[in-house]
């Protein structure tokens, strides 16, 4: 009868103080190591993956224990590495926002891609037919928004205004052009004075050209597009075949001399 063959013994554990103080040390340093690997990456989302994973490693916290969801205490690897974008984050901040000011339904939040999302404040929050003092609902909200557009993230703020085909009467304003421009101002001067930096903002008056069909109301409106750190790094996107989009800024040409 063939002998069963023996499982080997584990391991065991150095029983040397100076053994198991040097095991710990190199435990340690690996972390850090790979920590600091993970801050090096530039992509966002890949970073808070590496640190959910440490969290998930070295968590001293029974397995599958989170904090968000109620089953005790643990950390909130699962938040951290649920692979929602910047655009997708920062959309539910702002909605939650606008939602505890009350104005959840009247504001549209919407991100875009990866790397964008749009804010739109229709004519009737943001300002009195014809003005472009802003509302005092309109000036709370917007300060509210202010503290998360001053991320580090938001590497852009692209302010719109928009107007229907109607044209102005009895405004200090000629055109429609003028009134856009000088609603997207507003809203410029009112982020600026709560802190966000103004090399980081854009003003536009969009004028009537940009209407939305159907809703002629959602023409008059002022639109925010944030646009964040790039969440991709594949360095090699034009050989691949895909469309490069370049943003280029109005300059103004010096007159040549004769």
């Amino acid at each position: 009868m063939a002998k069963r063959d023996k499982k080997p013994a584990p391991l065991p554990f150095p029983s040397d103080p100076g053994a198991a103080l040097f095991l710990e040390l190199m435990m340690q340093m690996l972390a850090f190591f790979i920590l600091l690997t993970s801050y090096a990456v530039i992509v966002d989302d890949k970073r808070l993956a590496a640190i959910g994973s440490l969290a998930g490693t070295f968590s001293p916290m029974p397995r599958g224990a989170n904090l968000d969801e109620g089953k005790g205490p643990a950390l909130p690897t699962r938040s951290i590495v649920d692979g929602s974008t910047a655009p997708k984050r920062t959309a539910k901040e702002l909605t939650d926002i606008a939602k505890e000011l009350g104005q959840g339904d009247a504001i549209e939040i919407m991100p875009l891609d990866k790397s964008s999302l749009r804010i739109r404040f229709p004519e009737h929050i943001a300002f009195a037919a014809g003005h472009v003092d802003l509302s005092p609902k309109a000036r709370t909200l917007i300060d509210k928004l202010a503290i998360i557009f001053q991320k580090p993230e938001v590497t852009e703020i692209q302010i719109e205004g928009h107007t229907d085909a109607t044209p102005t009467k009895n405004s200090d304003y000629p055109s429609n052009w003028e009134l856009s421009a000088a609603r997207a101002m507003a809203v410029f001067h009112e982020l600026a004075e709560q802190g966000v930096p103004r090399g980081r903002m854009i003003a536009a008056g969009m004028g009537d050209q940009h209407p939305i069909k159907g809703h002629p109301e959602l023409s008059r409106r002022v639109d925010i597009t944030l646009k964040f750190r790039p969440v991709t790094d594949d360095v090699n996107y034009e050989s691949k075949g895909g469309p490069i989009q370049t943003h280029h800024r109005p300059v103004v040409a010096l007159p040549e001399h004769p």
